[in-house]
Formats: structure tokens, sequence, C-alpha cells
């Protein structure tokens, strides 16, 4: 990553926010006066953060804010009101706010931030990493010695509760009672995986999933795949969706969330009620036992990503968004928090 920003013309600078408030507040004002920042754009901090406080003491003009959290808004009476006062109270500072899907902006409307100040920007793809190509599935089928009957279901993810793995395994579960001849090859790491992994065995489905940890290089798997399942409630995009279609691969997914704006039921995918194994049981037997269907929702899908979740297109849009804070200021030096 560092030597593609530095490939691209960036200046790179780190400072620790672990250090404290202080620290961090001195080190950027160094950096804001040595490169004359006007714009900051601040990433992977959660909007109840001192960083667009810290960046407007100093003396940064223009604060964009990019939420990527996933979760659903589920505060009531009360807590609602006092999270509202406390929303208001730290994204005062903020000029604009970028969401990553509508189902953000939302969540963040609903948690006190004034509905004018949000845009939607989807995040992109590398169409040309994440493409389709048939030797990846033969090496998958060397590798794991797959038989020509097997569908290949896949699911990337770091494994949390929100992402409701255990609700995929309980998929397989049932379609290993309907004879549905499937593997389910899982990258990720996470929090439950030693309790998948015993959930697994407990159910008697060691020879149908794989629990393959990080995986480098996850675009082969999902080359590889006949589909991808993601089983999560409340995603804020699920980048790795528009990643699978990228390659030709139809989606399984929760009707949750993003994923309703990312997968097109019945035309890039199929969507299944959240948190019932059955229904995505449902929803995978029936792809896997039609291969035009697979083919066309999966052509659909590579087309839909192209057209609407490419890096081009993220990249257009985030400059749109500067260039309509920097109009009439002739200073366009930023930095991204």
């Amino acid at each position: 990553m560092h030597a593609r920003l530095r490939a691209s013309g960036a200046e790179i600078q780190a400072i620790d926010y672990g250090k404290g408030f202080t620290h961090y507040y001195h080190a950027l004002r160094q950096l804001v006066k040595t490169f004359s920042i006007t714009t900051a754009h601040i990433v992977f901090f959660d909007y109840f953060s001192a960083v667009p406080w810290i960046a407007r003491l100093c003396g940064v003009s223009h604060l964009i804010y990019e939420m990527q959290n996933s979760g659903e808004f589920r505060a009531t009476a009360w807590k609602r009101r006092l999270l509202r006062v406390r929303t208001k109270a730290m994204t005062r500072p903020i000029t604009r706010v970028i969401a990553i899907s509508e189902f953000v902006k939302q969540q963040l409307v609903k948690g006190g931030v004034p509905e004018a100040a949000v845009m939607v920007r989807y995040l992109g793809v590398d169409v040309d990493r994440f493409r389709p190509d048939g030797r990846a599935r033969l090496e998958w089928t060397r590798r794991f010695a797959l038989r020509p009957d097997e569908v290949v279901l896949s699911t990337v993810s770091y494994l949390r509760p929100f992402k409701n793995p255990q609700v995929l395994v309980a998929a397989c579960k049932e379609l290993a009672k309907r004879h549905v001849t499937a593997r389910l090859f899982v990258a990720g790491d996470g929090v439950m995986l030693p309790r998948l992994k015993i959930l697994t065995e407990e159910l008697g489905l060691g020879d149908r999933i794989h629990w393959l940890g990080d995986v480098a290089e996850p675009h082969t798997l999902l080359q590889a795949s006949d589909m991808f399942l993601l089983a999560s409630v409340g995603e804020a995009f699920g980048l790795v969706l528009a990643e699978a279609m990228a390659c030709g691969v139809p989606v399984v997914g929760s009707r949750s969330g993003s994923i309703m704006e990312v997968v097109e039921d019945q035309r890039t995918g199929l969507l299944a009620t959240p948190l019932d194994p059955v229904a995505f049981a449902d929803a995978i037997e029936r792809l896997a036992k039609d291969g035009e269907l697979r083919r066309q929702l999966g052509a659909q899908a590579m087309e839909h990503v192209r057209r609407h979740f490419t890096v081009d297109i993220a990249v257009q849009k985030t400059i749109e968004i500067y260039e309509s804070l920097w109009a009439g200021d002739t200073r366009t030096t930023h930095i991204r928090a």
C-alpha cells in the first residue's frame, strides 16, 4: 500500500493515535503547517472519536468523515436521545460525511447526523484483479480433490458475530440432509473460528466445510466458486460481495443492510431471510441444481459491478466531493487521517 501511495505522488506520515490526544494534536498540527493542509479525509475512526475536533483545532478548514462501519442503530428512548446529542457534538466540525451505502446513510441519520451533510459513495472493486479466470477452478480442484459434480461455495470475512457464519454452517447441514453435493470454503480468521470448527465436527460436516484461515490471495477462491455466501445482518457495504460478483459469481446473501443494494435479487444473486439457515439452503439448492441460472446470474453480476462498483467510479465520485468543498478555495492540499 505504501508503494502504491508513493507511486501516485502521496506523502506518507504516521501518527500514533494511541499515544493520546496531546501527542496526536501536536504531530498533526506540525503536518498541517508543513504541508499547508486545508482538507482532511478521515477514514476508519468512528464518528465519536476526537479526530475531527483535533483536526479543526489544528487549522484544517474542510473535514470529510467516511463511515464504513457495519451495524444497526437500535437505541431507543433516552439512550437514543443521548446518542443523538453525543453525535451532534462530536460531528460538529465535520463538513461532509461520506456513507458507503444508502443503508449506512440511514444509520447515520438515525444517529443524529444531518441528512443534508451525508453523501453516498460506494466502495470500488479492482476489476483487473477480480475477474473470471477458469484456471482458478482447476487449481482448487487439484488442491482439494473436488469431484466434477460438487458445487463450490465460498465466503470471505472476518469471523465475528454480525457476520453470522454459524448460519452458513447450519445451511450446509440442511444441504447434506437434502443430498445436495456441495463444499463450503471459508477464508478468514476471527474470534468465532474455534467454536465454528467445533460446531462443524459436531454436525458431521468435516468433509463439507474447509476453514482456511487468512488467505493472502482470496480472489482465486472467488474465481473458483459457483456461489458466494454472506449471512451478515447490518452489513455496511460488503466489498467482498462486489469482488465475487466481479469474478462472475452469483451471491446468496441476507436480505439485510447494504446487501440489498449491492445484490439485485433474482438478477445478480438470491437474497434469503436473515438468520434463517433453511432459507439459505433453499437458495443454494436452487442455484446448485440450475447451472444455467448460475451462469446467467453470474454474468449479470459481473456487468452490474462494472456499471456501479469499480475503483474508477469510486475515485471519480470522491474527487467530485472534494471539488464541491474546494469551489472558490484555491488551496487543494489534503490529508487522509
